[in-house]
């Protein structure tokens, strides 16, 4: 039987991203189908139903409700959903909603999350040209080793996994398929508008100023608290934020009075 999940410093290293990988259209296909506030188990009644994601078997269909939609989109809450499906709806930037789609996923996939902040910036910034398998692959060997990954999986799980690891690196853009599966490093940065989005989703989780600008999630797009410190700077009033600092302080007078709002702004 193969092991599904795998413990990592507190969170769970699971086998989803090779099911679902970037899956980006077919989330976006979810997200069209979707009603806020409607009940999960009838969402994907409905998928099956009227064959929402097309010529997919059942399982597959379950599969992406259920491994893919539920936990990235609509866990703990449907916050995401409701603001992914608004910024769809009102002909949002494709590279942002993507941007915005990597950023839910890694939070529901510590493996992608911890990868790319430990292992794809950090070969960025030196200068590394190619993304390989074995980056990967070492990077499950280094976390058992570590004690941030108690068990490991077979070696064909495992590269069925790192697969999956790059597969969705690719699709969001970090990284550009060469020919003979070579995989090369892009420059990735940034939206404004994902920058704009990220800053407020934070803020309307409640927390402080200081947290928002140094938070983890940042990390994701290469980003530290000077960059965002910058990016938000650049952006000032158009984001519906403004940006004041005396020293190590930080206080940012946000404009806007919910997430809905902010969408609304980004795509008028």
């Amino acid at each position: 039987m193969i092991m599904e999940q795998a413990e990592a410093g507190g969170r769970r290293y699971t086998v989803r991203i090779a099911k679902g990988a970037a899956a980006i259209n077919e989330l976006r296909t979810l997200l069209q189908c979707w009603n806020p506030g409607e009940d999960y188990s009838a969402f994907m009644r409905r998928v099956q139903r009227i064959d929402v994601l097309g010529k997919q078997t059942d399982r597959r269909a379950r599969d992406m409700v259920q491994e893919v939609f539920r936990p990235r989109l609509l866990m703990p809450d449907d916050r995401a959903a409701r603001a992914l499906k608004q910024f769809l709806a009102a002909g949002g930037n494709s590279q942002t909603f993507k941007e915005l789609l990597f950023l839910y996923e890694a939070r529901a996939e510590a493996l992608l999350y911890d990868f790319t902040i430990s292992r794809f910036w950090p070969a960025c910034r030196s200068g590394a040209l190619l993304m390989t398998l074995d980056d990967v692959l070492t990077f499950f060997d280094e976390a058992v080793q570590t004690g941030r990954l108690s068990s490991l999986w077979s070696k064909q799980v495992q590269i069925k996994v790192a697969r999956g690891v790059l597969g969705a690196l690719r699709d969001f853009g970090f990284l550009r398929e060469e020919k003979q599966g070579r995989r090369e490093i892009v420059l990735y940065r940034m939206t404004d508008a994902g920058v704009a989005y990220l800053a407020h989703e934070l803020h309307f989780r409640g927390l402080p100023d200081a947290t928002v600008v140094e938070h983890p999630d940042w990390g994701l797009f290469g980003l530290d608290r000077t960059n965002v410190l910058e990016r938000l700077d650049a952006l000032g009033p158009q984001a519906g934020l403004l940006v004041q600092r005396a020293g190590s302080v930080v206080r940012i007078t946000w404009s806007h009075p919910s997430m809905e709002a902010l969408v609304h702004a980004l795509t008028r």
